[in-house]
């Protein structure tokens, strides 16, 4: 920021790998200095609204160009409950202590909250198992000012199954039972995944621009 007491603009970057926060008048100057430094350390990601103008004041040379979409406003005509139902063969399990580690990406929550027992205990998520085997995991994390973001994954050979959308739908109905209002975050290529949002029943889509750039040696 450029006045801690009265800031017009600031940046601030995500250590857990996440996105670059910009937001203010930021100068294309103070945006190539700025991005030097951080560059430095870790890559730079940045996603702004579609017509933001910040777009034009970013520095060039972004190695990636593409385009997300934020879902929101979930249609409660959507039942979850019917969307809920596992094939054969599986089950259900909520994250708990000893699921939590088993899951993929579970340090990635860590860094989020900042210990492991604040992670598991303010993440809402449910994991599809088969066996003793975690095949498709649904978490809801941060939760906050009550909103929750979605995060969802498939084991690759048990995909097109409906696991995702039983998972999903477990931790949203959980979310939304709270008084939390979810959201879903897509890139805009991953086919499966817009499908999924829709089908759970978010109507509300907002297109953004999502740019990096790496790490400068």
């Amino acid at each position: 920021m450029d006045e801690p007491r009265n800031p017009t603009c600031a940046l601030i970057q995500d250590l857990a790998e996440g996105p670059t926060y910009l937001g203010g008048s930021l100068s294309p100057g103070i945006l190539r200095e700025a991005f030097a430094i951080l560059r430095a350390y870790q890559e730079v990601v940045v996603c702004l609204w579609a017509g933001d103008p910040l777009l034009a004041a970013l520095p060039e040379g972004p190695y990636y160009e593409g385009a997300a979409i934020d879902f929101w406003d979930r249609s409660p005509a959507v039942d979850l409950g019917r969307l809920a139902v596992l094939p054969p063969g599986y089950s259900m399990r909520r994250i708990d202590r000893v699921l939590a580690r088993a899951i993929d990406g579970f340090d990635y929550y860590v860094a989020m909250f900042g210990t492991a027992e604040r992670a598991i205990r303010d993440m809402i998520g449910y994991c599809v198992m088969q066996g003793e085997a975690v095949v498709c995991q649904a978490v809801a994390a941060p939760l906050t000012r009550g909103v929750a973001e979605m995060g969802i994954e498939t084991a690759t050979a048990y995909r097109q199954r409906g696991l995702a959308t039983a998972a999903s739908a477990y931790v949203i109905r959980e979310c939304e039972a709270q008084g939390y209002r979810t959201f879903w975050n897509s890139a805009q290529q991953n086919v499966a995944s817009v499908a999924l949002a829709r089908r759970l029943g978010y109507w509300i889509e907002e297109p953004s621009a999502v740019l990096a750039w790496a790490v400068v040696a």
